[in-house]
């Protein structure tokens, strides 16, 4: 990648923290500030894959591997479930490479696309296997089930989605037909989605107490356990599985793939596997039923989506691809392929300009400092449950994090809920306002009382926070987009 900091809008939390994971209590700023606290948590992709590469490349280095990581999953477990379904290597399931790059992935909801990407290859290794020994198959996927839901729990629910519809199709395919209980496979997959759903009850995430909420709902009512958007929001969610900030670009994307398809419907050249009608048809109505959030845990409605869109690439196929054919359909797929990353790559490279002024004025923190976040996501103001899907261009909300890997200092909006994070805050500073609590509430936000906890603030120069940031604040420093304070804090 041609940028340091990638645009997405949760990435510098997260990688934040596995550079406290690397660090494993070595700095004795972060050990004042942070608690490393490993437990059975299912979101753990990036925690035990990164921290381990930070041994032979920077954590920067180490995120961006998983990124990679992540999209070589992606696309290779889409063709080798397609490979699997099919039994034939095929060109088709290259298609998913423009999939890629969705809302999902500019969230920065990465350990849930690692995840998702492991599924695909375990569903792909269940068609290989299924009809094989069960001393080979049971503890086989049982392990893989569990490893799924340590990589991320809707992973692991992808799978147990994708397969047992799958079983379930077979079973009524061959329902007329005498099969011995031994060899029927159906049977040799609820070990592994069984033992999984075990241990997820040991897990301390579905446990959690008000006083364990993440900072910005302290002091506010228990959430719903569910909650819905409008149906709205479901369009906006598929519309995502193909994103970029440029729409023209993205219709024209989305006209050619349907065009592609649906002169192969026409031509009887493209089809889906009938064993997969019930895994797609399970698979549209869970992204249509998937609430908006599930406890904390928000924007869950635009997971499922870039899930049925990559396997509807996997259980389909083009048969009979001729030379004459194929040539000008691949070449125009190219081009667009390659026009999209190129403009991708532009806006990537625009958003580094503002995020090099950012880690600047992070190189210029006193090492170990306190700083106050209070830049808010860009449709804050002026939010809407459509908007409410789409990921800011240029995402600046969680860009304070990144001070904690240049700094070691203490960010008020780190992600380390207990039960969903192995990093904790200390006793020391748990107790410290943020300004998300307020906002949460829509209640003013206290300057005076942030001033005695924190040494600097930063905030977004285009946003409106109320009341303001006071007038004895010190400018520090500033980019075009934001501007830093020192609040004057007396060291107790």
């Amino acid at each position: 990648m041609t940028v340091e900091i990638p645009p997405l809008v949760d990435y510098p939390n997260h990688l934040a923290r596995m550079h406290i994971l690397a660090d494993g209590g070595h700095s004795p700023w972060l050990r004042q500030y942070y608690d490393i606290h490993w437990d059975l948590l299912p979101n753990l992709s990036m925690d035990l894959v990164v921290p381990p590469l930070t041994r032979i490349m920077s954590v920067e280095q180490a995120g961006k591997m998983f990124i990679a990581l992540t999209f070589a999953l992606l696309a290779g477990g889409t063709m080798a479930l397609h490979a699997a379904l099919h039994r034939r290597w095929s060109p088709w399931p290259l298609l998913a490479f423009f999939f890629l790059y969705n809302s999902v992935f500019l969230w920065g909801f990465l350990n849930y696309l690692f995840g998702l990407g492991l599924a695909l290859f375990a569903c792909a290794l269940w068609v290989r296997l299924r009809t094989r020994s069960a001393l080979l198959v049971v503890p086989l996927f049982s392990l893989t089930a569990v490893m799924l839901l340590f990589a991320h729990l809707f992973a692991f629910g992808s799978l147990a989605l994708i397969v047992s519809t799958y079983e379930l199709s077979q079973w009524w395919r061959l329902r007329d037909e005498a099969i011995h209980p031994a060899n029927a496979a159906c049977w040799k997959a609820a070990p592994a989605l069984i033992i999984p759903l075990i241990i997820l009850t040991l897990t301390p995430t579905f446990k959690v107490a008000p006083e364990d909420y993440p900072l910005w709902l302290r002091g506010s009512s228990p959430p719903p356990l569910i909650s819905f958007l409008s149906p709205v929001t479901k369009l906006e969610a598929l519309k995502g599985t193909i994103r970029t900030e440029h729409r023209l670009l993205d219709r024209v994307t989305v006209l050619m793939l349907v065009g592609l398809v649906g002169i192969g419907l026409v031509r009887r050249r493209c089809s889906i596997l009938p064993s997969m009608f019930l895994p797609l048809g399970a698979t549209a109505l869970a992204a249509m039923a998937m609430p908006n959030t599930i406890g904390t845990t928000a924007v869950v409605d635009i997971r499922m989506p870039i899930v049925f869109v990559l396997l509807t690439v996997a259980s389909s196929d083009w048969r009979e691809i001729s030379r004459g054919w194929f040539l000008p359909v691949a070449l125009a797929l190219s081009t667009v392929f390659a026009v999209r990353m190129g403009y991708i790559t532009e806006h990537w490279q625009n958003t580094a300009h503002h995020y090099r002024q950012f880690k600047q004025t992070l190189d210029q923190l006193p090492e170990g400092a306190r700083l106050l976040s209070a830049i808010k996501m860009a449709s804050y103001d002026n939010w809407s449950p459509a908007e409410g899907q789409i990921p800011e261009p240029m995402p600046m909300v969680n860009l304070s994090c990144w001070g904690v890997i240049r700094r070691s200092v203490f960010v008020s909006n780190l992600f380390a809920a207990p039960g969903q994070q192995p990093v904790r805050l200390t006793p020391a500073v748990h107790a410290l306002l943020t300004v998300e609590e307020f906002l949460f509430r829509a209640a003013p936000i206290p300057w005076d009382q942030l001033r005695a906890q924190y040494d600097y603030v930063v905030v977004r120069r285009t946003q409106r926070l109320r009341p303001p940031p006071p007038a004895d604040f010190v400018p520090f420093g500033s980019g075009d987009e934001f501007q830093f304070y020192r609040t004057g804090r007396v060291q107790p």
